[in-house]
């Protein structure tokens, strides 16, 4: 009997047996340009096609959104599974049977036990829901609601009767661990004697599940206005509130096609929602709106309505959470509801259609709050207050974010603001609050500084044959590229010592960041002819904006010690002197470069 392949191998054979072109033409309308194929992007909304698909190397690029990778990775993100879920829907779409019983996927057998402990629960409180005389209460009240049965077992939703440890028995019958069970969250200790006892009791139940479908905790209301009105699972192994949506596991799909996602703020918003035929809701689970939320549902839509209710709290929620999509880079537009009603109840009173109007007619962040100042007479200080509002919001893109600047400019169109004036308020503001670090916290690792094309493209050259990868690796070294993630591929690159295969991207560069922007360079296209020429010239212009920036560093220690009355040691002055030979030499190399390419030009 053969050995069973090893994970490695098994991922190359299910790759070997894939094709690139035929398995992203299922979900994208594909056509051929040059070597690539073409097509809009499945990530964002775009009108001209910026989507790149490579057959011989089988990955895909998006020049727009940036989204990168290969077929495990396209899958992944297109219906919504974990890898190694990926590399049994390839395999099986391959023919290549992936055992069970593997080694694949060690992490998700981890959680293998909490997520059949959440399985069984979730049967347990939908089948004394559906069947327990203890239940008739519950059954009355989603009556009530009007929420049919094919929804309630759609959905999951299930009841958990007054008794203290019905749950915690039938766990124990299955011999579930009762550490894991304390651990979800489902049951907990005496805080005198031995024993557990139900966390729940008394609520419908609500499964919260991943967007794969897992259930990872649970939400649970009363039947009538007792207090807390909600309580849900903690967070556990599987479960992080602040990452998880209600609802998305069934609307992901849906949002992606429509190009719009519907927040709301509670579980039976969503479910009235989806049952009334608007299957683009989602809610949070008990928190705030938070940037894993936002980054969440980014990777589905870049349009996102928030509904509020009318009241101040909700309002104010809804602009903290429209602050949130802004800086995730979402657009966000507000539908406000009439006093006293949420979703749900307007759907059951006027109507799906009523509601799809209101989600129509919603204004933009910057509209709603203006509008929200006329609501309130109109007055400068309510004026001024919205504007200061908004820009706490822009106070948490980075100082030089492209995207600070578009913002501004919608913010002073709508209030009728100079720009500059809110550009040097805004900037005192960060002063004021001294915000740097936060900013620098807040700064997702990819955006630290756009490297330049020069660089993008020098290091193009490194994954094709040719005097430009000996030029480049002859002059350059990874201390000479400011963004860590360029220089870690300058440096896994220049140290394989060869070209590397497709294949071997992803085992080169397993962090995402770095992942996209490989396969991001693999597309781009070479900068045209004499590209010897080309290639030294922009080495040597990136070398010397290094050795530039030394000698700045140099020339600041030197005023520095002068200033303070201190003699200059004569190494450093001698260190000086010899950079400043070296930028002499490579500023003379630099322009004969530039001769000679000019001169073939």
């Amino acid at each position: 009997m053969s050995p069973s392949p090893s994970r490695q191998e098994l991922k190359e054979r299910i790759r070997d047996a894939t094709e690139m072109v035929e398995v992203v033409g299922q979900y994208v309308k594909l056509r051929r340009s040059g070597s690539n194929w073409q097509g809009l992007c499945p990530f964002h909304q775009e009108k001209t096609p910026s989507f790149n698909v490579n057959p011989q190397r089988q990955n895909y690029y998006c020049f727009g959104c940036h989204k990168g990778g290969d077929a495990f990775s396209f899958v992944m993100e297109m219906e919504g599974i974990s890898f190694p879920e990926s590399v049994v829907f390839l395999g099986k779409r391959a023919g290549i049977e992936v055992e069970t019983g593997s080694d694949w996927g060690k992490g998700e057998k981890r959680k293998d036990a909490y997520y059949r402990i959440n399985e069984s629960s979730t049967e347990f409180y939908q089948r004394a829901l559906m069947e327990s005389p203890q239940a008739a209460g519950a059954r009355d009240y989603l009556r009530s609601r009007e929420i049919s049965k094919t929804t309630i077992e759609e959905f999951g939703v299930g009841y958990a009767g007054q008794s203290w440890r019905q749950l915690h028995e039938h766990l124990g019958k299955q011999d579930f661990p009762v550490e894991k069970v304390l651990e979800l969250g489902l049951v907990r200790r005496k805080s005198s004697g031995p024993g557990c006892y139900d966390s729940f009791r008394g609520r419908v139940l609500f499964p919260i599940r991943s967007v794969a479908g897992r259930v990872l905790g649970f939400g649970g209301r009363v039947l009538d206005d007792t207090l807390p009105k909600y309580i849900n699972s903690p967070d556990s192994p599987v479960y992080t509130k602040k990452s998880i949506l209600y609802g998305l596991d069934r609307a992901w799909r849906e949002i992606r096609r429509a190009k719009l996602a519907v927040l709301v703020e509670g579980y039976f918003d969503v479910i009235s929602l989806h049952q009334a035929g608007i299957p683009l809701a989602v809610a949070v689970c008990g928190t705030a709106f938070s940037e894993n939320q936002a980054r969440l549902l980014k990777r589905y839509s870049e349009k996102v309505c928030v509904v509020t209710d009318g009241d101040p709290a909700g309002l104010k929620a809804a602009v903290k959470a429209a602050g949130v999509l802004i800086t995730a880079g979402i657009e966000p537009v507000i539908a406000s509801m009439d006093p006293g009603e949420d979703p749900d109840s307007e759907i059951r009173k006027n109507g799906a259609e009523s509601f799809r109007a209101r989600i129509r007619k919603a204004p933009g962040f910057y509209e709603f709050m203006r509008e929200l100042v006329r609501s309130r007479g109109d007055r400068p200080e309510e004026k001024e207050r919205a504007v200061r509002s908004v820009l706490e919001v822009l106070s948490r893109f980075p100082e030089k974010d492209l995207r600070l600047e578009t913002q501004l400019e919608k913010l002073s169109l709508v209030f009728g603001v100079d720009k500059d004036t809110l550009r040097r308020t805004l900037r005192q503001d960060r002063r004021n609050e001294r915000r740097p670090r936060r900013e620098k916290e807040e700064q997702p690792t990819d955006s630290l500084e756009v490297a330049s094309g020069e660089e993008k493209q020098i290091l193009r050259a490194l994954l094709d044959e040719g005097r430009e990868r000996e030029t480049v690796l002859e002059i350059l070294d990874r201390n000479d590229f400011l963004d860590p993630i360029y220089a870690r591929i300058f440096s896994v690159l220049s140290e394989l010592g060869r070209i590397p295969e497709a294949k071997e991207l992803d085992q080169l560069f397993p962090d995402e960041a770095s992942a996209h922007r490989v396969h991001e360079l693999t597309f781009l296209p070479p900068p045209g002819d004499g590209l010897g020429l080309w290639a030294k010239a922009a080495s040597l212009r990136i070398r010397l904006r290094v050795l530039m920036e030394r000698n700045r560093d140099f020339q600041g220690r030197v005023q520095a010690l002068e200033v303070s009355g201190e003699s200059i040691p004569g190494e450093l002055l001698e260190e000086w002197r010899h950079l400043g030979e070296k930028i002499r030499l490579l500023k003379s190399d630099l322009d004969e470069t530039l001769k000679q390419k000019g001169s073939r030009d």
